[in-house]
């Protein structure tokens, strides 16, 4: 397991939330087209992404117009000159004519047609690459108001980026949140990129043939391939991909364009059809080394016509059960093991499977229950892990990965009577009140249980070695925010930027009140009175030691001792009229002790984090070697599997652990005190509300009376 720079430095930031100001404003601007032409999310998704694809294309064919420029000079003469249109293709894969150039749309006079000179660029772009397959909106930007639109364009050409995967990262996160402003239809398109991240690390697609048949915007293809590339390899691989909503396939074409990879991305009614896979699909059976999805689940109305006898749906038998009688057709009721049987076949004699199904399918019945029982006796089913519920847009619910290994069909396979159960329902980081998602360790540690179980320990000690590396950089190394504003440069540094500034502040409040002694009021006398502990503060901030700094708590109460004798100063000691407070800048020198404060706090949770990390790894498996893990992960027979009614629900097999939450005393403390005040705020607003209830009520009884009068 390599890793890229990037990488590195998304570890050392890991469950760090990232303020993408520039993304942040970027989605403004969508917003902003939204209100203005009133749109709605899944109407304004596509022209936006379309303005992004032709800014990205601009900006990578910019980048090599030199080099373009000169060879074509360079060789302009020769016998078999290259046209500079050629010498393109070569260089980036595409060719820009003037119309489709960005610039072109942001040079546009007031007196031109901003919709139109849009419309032209992205039929420009379609004919000068008919090869790309690339259907880019056009009559999209028609609801679009002239102003609006060319503000969009001014917001859109603040991305400089040329880089794929930059680019790529920007698109992505515009992909999340327009699924996320769709809700239920947004997670038909889109998969939360930590569970695709983890179906891919499970999968260790390296080289071949990809298959999606519900490929939504191309995700897994564009993690497949970084995967590959940051294990430094080439990414040798050929992507098939079926999406049923024609705007959502032409998204995942842009994606993969803007990833530098190239597939095909076919629209179609259904995957789940015979009529699907003839031509050049009609060897799908035993074709592809890797299929990954994330199927629409539950899906009726299935022509049981359509399905029957073909080998790809009926290889591991059909899930009869699930089939119901209409006036015109017998048709499925529920589709799940129709794409489970899909994904099985379609794989090639060592390829593997990564895919989300719905829990219910793991304890299906019926017609479904035997379909999951010649998977299991064939040996396919490889590892199977519960994700915990609120990661999908769509689905509250847990959901389960399922992963396949057709080499273990092989009798001779040293895990073919072995299948592994993974419970990760316990496993998540809340991005939200209502969306959870892996952390990239948490996402790593899952993996390193699937390497061990495969005999992969390397990679589970370069992992281990990931996490020391990061928590000794944090303790020692400088280490530059991703957003380029701050450098941290180590625990005992900051230890020792806390320390100073403690020092200077004590030390600026003895000189000050040194200087006011002789003219405090009588009332100041009188608290000084009443508050000796002030200059037992003082002295104690100018005596701090660095062992006074070693932990969160004592920091805070350190911190807190400080910020209340600047109050007392501030508010009580303080003559009328004195200048000599501001003078010395006690407010700032505290506001700078605030600042180290929080600088050393966020090392020291940096480097309890890979702690934690190290301590997850060897406290479950201290040899460096699979082992069941109650609560966690168990390895089961067919035998096992087979007397759990062919059940596979993870938690069947793993058992109850009564293990910690992976909290930290200080992480407890702060997760108490929060739910402590907001349980306080919810009495406080039922009181208000039972006296509004109540004052309602009298003034009912009030209106009740007086009509009685009358």
């Amino acid at each position: 397991m390599s890793s890229t720079t990037s990488d590195v430095r998304e570890l050392l930031f890991d469950r760090i939330s990232q303020k993408q100001e520039f993304e942040e404003s970027l989605w403004n601007a969508a917003d902003q087209l939204r209100a203005s032409a009133k749109l709605k999310s899944s109407e304004y998704a596509s022209p936006m992404l379309g303005l992004f694809f032709l800014r990205y294309a601009s900006n990578r064919f910019d980048a090599i117009t030199e080099k373009a420029v000169a060879e074509f000079e360079a060789t302009k003469d020769s016998r078999n000159a290259e046209t500079l249109e050629e010498i393109y293709f070569r260089l980036c894969g595409y060719y820009l004519p003037e119309a489709a150039r960005f610039s072109t749309l942001l040079d546009l006079s007031g007196d031109d047609n901003a919709i139109q000179a849009v419309k032209e660029a992205m039929s420009a772009f379609e004919q000068a690459n008919p090869e790309a397959g690339i259907e880019l909106p056009k009559n999209d930007y028609e609801k679009i108001p002239d102003a609006t639109l060319r503000r969009v364009l001014r917001e859109v050409s603040r991305i400089t980026v040329a880089e794929g995967d930059a680019f790529g990262k920007i698109y992505e996160y515009f992909l999340g949140k327009f699924a996320l402003s769709e809700g239920q239809k947004g997670g038909e398109f889109y998969t939360p990129t930590s569970v695709v991240k983890l179906i891919v690390e499970i999968l260790e697609p390296h080289d071949g043939r990809i298959f999606d048949p519900a490929c939504g915007t191309g995700g897994m293809f564009v993690q497949s391939a970084k995967f590959i590339r940051s294990h430094n390899e080439t990414d040798h691989v050929s992507i098939y991909g079926q999406e049923k909503v024609k705007e959502t396939a032409n998204l995942a074409r842009l994606n993969l364009f803007v990833n530098g990879l190239k597939g095909d991305i076919r629209n179609v009614d259904t995957s789940l059809s015979a009529s699907v896979y003839t031509e050049d699909y009609a060897d799908t059976e035993g074709k592809f080394d890797f299929v990954m999805a994330n199927p629409p689940f539950n899906v009726d109305g299935i022509a049981v016509e359509d399905i029957k006898g073909h080998p790809l749906f009926a290889r591991y038998g059909l899930p009869v059960s699930a089939a119901k009688s209409g006036k015109k057709s017998d048709t499925f009721s529920n589709a799940n093991y129709l794409w489970v049987s899909l994904f099985a076949t379609a794989l090639n004699a060592n390829g593997r499977a990564g895919f989300v199904m719905a829990n219910s399918a793991s304890d299906a019945r019926g017609g479904e229950a035997e379909v999951r029982k010649n998977l299991v006796d064939a040996g396919i089913v490889d590892v199977m892990v519960t994700v915990s519920s609120n990661f999908f847009y769509t689905v509250t619910l847990p959901v389960t990965l399922w992963f396949f290994d057709k080499a273990k069909t092989n009798e001779q396979h040293p895990r073919h009577d072995q299948t592994l159960f993974i419970d990760a329902r316990r496993i998540y980081y809340q991005t939200s009140r209502s969306t959870r998602a892996f952390t990239q360790a948490q996402l790593m540690n899952i993996t390193s249980i699937v390497w061990l179980h495969r005999g992969e320990t390397d990679q589970f000690h370069q992992l281990r070695s990931r996490y020391q590396t990061a928590l000794t950089t944090w303790q020692n190394a400088a280490v530059a925010h991703p957003d380029g504003k701050k450098t941290y440069q180590g625990e005992e540094i900051h230890r020792g930027r806390v320390l100073a500034a403690l020092h200077k502040l004590g030390n600026g409040l003895r000189i000050w009140f040194n200087t006011v002694a002789m003219l405090l009021s009588e009332e100041a006398k009188a608290a000084l009175d009443n508050n000796p502990a002030w200059a037992t503060t003082v002295d104690a901030l100018i005596d701090a030691t660095a062992d006074q700094l070693t932990d969160k708590a004592a920091i805070n109460a350190l911190y807190k001792q400080a910020d209340e004798a600047v109050s007392f100063a501030d508010k009580t000691l303080r003559p009328d009229k004195d200048k000599s407070f501001t003078k010395a800048d006690i407010r700032g020198l505290l506001r700078a002790l605030a600042s180290e404060r929080d600088d050393l706090l966020f090392v020291l949770e940096r480097v309890s984090y890979f702690g934690q990390q190290l301590h997850w790894l060897d406290s479950h498996f201290p040899d460096a070697e699979y082992r069941d893990v109650e609560g966690l992960c168990k390895v089961a027979s067919r035998a096992d599997i087979a007397a759990q009614q062919y059940s596979l629900n993870p938690g069947r097999y793993v058992g109850v652990a009564l293990e910690d939450d992976g909290m930290t005393a200080d992480e407890f403390r702060e997760f108490i005190q929060n739910q402590t005040n907001t349980l306080a705020t919810l009495h406080t607003e039922a009181d208000q509300l039972q006296q509004q209830i109540a004052e309602e009520v009298k003034l009912l009884f009030m209106d009740v009376n007086m009509e009685e009068v009358v």
